[in-house]
């Protein structure tokens, strides 16, 4: 089921009339049949759960007065710090305590870390012009954005639906409150192409709102599934089972029927949060898990120190002890990096709780990041074992049962709980979807 592509215009319309929004084809948007009935806030206690990785304000502190100090060294004044001087302390603070899995995270290198100098002037512009559009769009004596405000501001001009603003969009409204990520949603709706639909996949899948989640739906069904659909799959292996749970949601309520085969098969795999050998021909055992990390603490671990006035996309470093300032992009003074080179990119970010602040916000953003380590030694020992008992795959996960939730919505039958139960029916529902293609 596919529906005509419609503009952000039309979308905003329809909320301000306070009207159901529907397909041109006049059929009525998807609703998601829900796996838990889990709030934000439950997700998001959740997310605490999540190991933390990085700096924290006394390294961060450490960090930048080593940076200092470099500076002053630098006899030909040529500012030579290195580009991932954040990295290199890093290493050397996790040796130092022992932790080398804490500096286990997807890093990027080369020309991977650095965008191009066309991309970087828009991210410049619009990073800029977004960020005083929610400074500006505050009500007195309140700290959140106007929704309203700034839908209005967005619409105001076409350059906030064309692909080239994704970036901006994403980095600086995911973490938003809860009033202002739907207008995320509406204005990924207006922009065309893949990496618009893979956006709102990503918010179909790490979103906490369920309604936010259940608006990025809609927005899907009105695209083609070619362009999404494999993210909705990858969510499904993710380790947090939350995702699988949204993943499912979405795969069912878009009726991609064509994905069952793809969700049988997960009900062969092996738990993803376990451990596996890293190749066909390596066998050391590996884990993929989720951390976060703390945004304000970690600027110079995940981009690179701007040394000149003349780089683009330049933010300002907030320094422990001190009040972050309140233009973070139009300081002159301090410590600056260059957010057009990035060493650590997030999967997605929420605001959450931080003890001992300081004198920065109680409330602080955590960027969760997805990532590939050695399994620990206990984690070695019970996959052993679960291998010696032959319990491998597991009978029942919470991603078997996303998966056997997907399968039933998607046939509207239940075979039963195991691969072998499903195998003949899912075979003779894709013979029925072919033939039903073929008239």
């Amino acid at each position: 089921m596919r529906r005509a592509f419609f503009g952000v215009a039309g979308l905003w319309l329809a909320a301000a009339l306070g009207t159901a929004y529907a397909g041109e084809d006049g059929q009525d948007p998807p609703t998601i049949k829900r796996r838990h009935n889990l709030s934000d806030e439950d997700l998001r206690k959740q997310l605490l759960n999540v190991p933390e990785v990085g700096l924290n304000q006394p390294a961060a502190a450490a960090l930048y007065e080593e940076m200092k100090a470099a500076k002053k060294s630098d006899k030909d004044g040529t500012d030579s710090l290195p580009s991932d001087a954040g990295g290199q302390f890093y290493l050397k603070l996790t040796r130092s305590i022992n932790r080398p899995d804490m500096f286990m995270m997807p890093w990027r290198t080369g020309a991977d870390s650095q965008i191009g100098r066309d991309s970087a002037e828009r991210l410049h512009a619009l990073s800029i012009k977004l960020r005083t559009m929610l400074r500006e769009s505050v009500p007195k004596d309140d700290v959140r954005p106007d929704p309203k405000k700034v839908r209005a501001g967005l619409l105001a001009s076409d350059e906030w639906t064309r692909p080239a603003a994704l970036p901006t969009l994403l980095q600086m409204l995911m973490a938003e409150n809860g009033d202002t990520r739907p207008v995320l949603i509406e204005v990924l709706s207006g922009i065309k192409g893949k990496d618009a639909s893979i956006a709102l996949a990503q918010r179909a899948l790490f979103d906490l709102s369920p309604e936010i989640r259940e608006k990025a739906v809609q927005a899907l069904a009105r695209r083609p599934a070619a362009e999404y659909q494999h993210i909705l799959l990858v969510g499904m292996r993710w380790p947090w089972p939350a995702v699988a749970d949204h993943a499912a949601e979405a795969i069912a309520a878009l009726e991609l029927k064509a994905l069952a085969p793809e969700v049988l098969q997960l009900l062969r795999d092996q738990d993803p949060r376990l451990p596996y050998p890293r190749t066909a021909t390596d066998s050391t055992l590996v884990v993929r898990d989720m951390v976060r990390v703390n945004h304000m603490c970690n600027c110079v671990l995940c981009h690179a120190p701007s040394q000149s006035k003349e780089d683009l996309v330049r933010g300002f470093v907030p320094v422990p002890g001190q009040d972050p300032p309140p233009l973070y992009y139009a300081e002159r003074t301090g410590m600056f990096i260059r957010a057009d080179i990035t060493y650590v990119r997030q999967e997605f970010s929420v605001v959450q709780p931080v003890a001992n602040s300081g004198k920065w916000p109680g409330n602080q953003r955590f960027d969760y990041v997805l990532r590939t380590r050695k399994a620990t030694r206990e984690e070695i020992k019970q996959y052993t074992q679960l291998v010696k008992d032959r319990k491998l795959p597991t009978a029942s996960t919470p991603y078997t049962e996303a998966a056997l939730f997907t399968l039933r919505q998607l046939t509207r039958m239940d075979a039963g709980t195991t691969y072998d139960d499903w195998a003949p029916v899912v075979q003779k529902f894709q013979k029925s979807l072919r033939a039903e293609k073929d008239q």
